[in-house]
């Protein structure tokens, strides 16, 4: 049993599921379903944004993020900070570069593909799966320390 609320709850839950769903989308791409690769992709970006702003909306209306390490055990919120920061700079770097990929791939979205950007999008998606799982990780153990233990 966690401590979190239900804001908390949907955010982590989109950031579980974000690179599994990132996964699902890849093999789409390998099947050449170009069309529903990029359809999950903007859904699943936009899903994660909106979660996203709404746990920090809630993080600011708490005292920010100070508030948010307190509701961890005493001994535990000097880990907590620590994971915090690491957890927010790989976070917010993965989807800075998501979303960049995101616009730059629907502007060169064309009937034709493989294109001349898809070499570039592989290699940056594949980066953005990894952000993406080490947010899941790194948002595991938040959870962990400031809900659970």
């Amino acid at each position: 049993m966690s401590r979190a609320g239900v804001i908390v709850d949907l955010t982590y839950a989109a950031t579980l599921l974000a690179p599994l769903a990132t996964l699902a989308s890849v093999r789409l791409a390998r099947a050449r379903r170009y069309t529903s690769h990029r359809a999950l992709q903007l859904g699943l970006l936009a899903v994660c944004f909106l979660t996203v702003i709404a746990f920090e909306v809630q993080v600011r209306l708490a005292g920010g993020s100070g508030a948010f390490v307190a509701a961890a055990a005493p001994a535990l919120r000097p880990a907590a900070r620590a994971l915090l920061r690491i957890h927010i700079t790989f976070a917010v770097a993965t989807y800075l570069v998501w979303a960049g990929l995101a616009v730059a791939s629907v502007r060169r979205f064309r009937g034709t593909l493989p294109g001349s950007f898809s070499r570039r999008h592989k290699r940056v998606g594949w980066a953005v799966l990894g952000g993406l799982g080490f947010t899941a990780a790194s948002a595991t153990g938040m959870y962990w320390l400031v809900f659970v233990a």
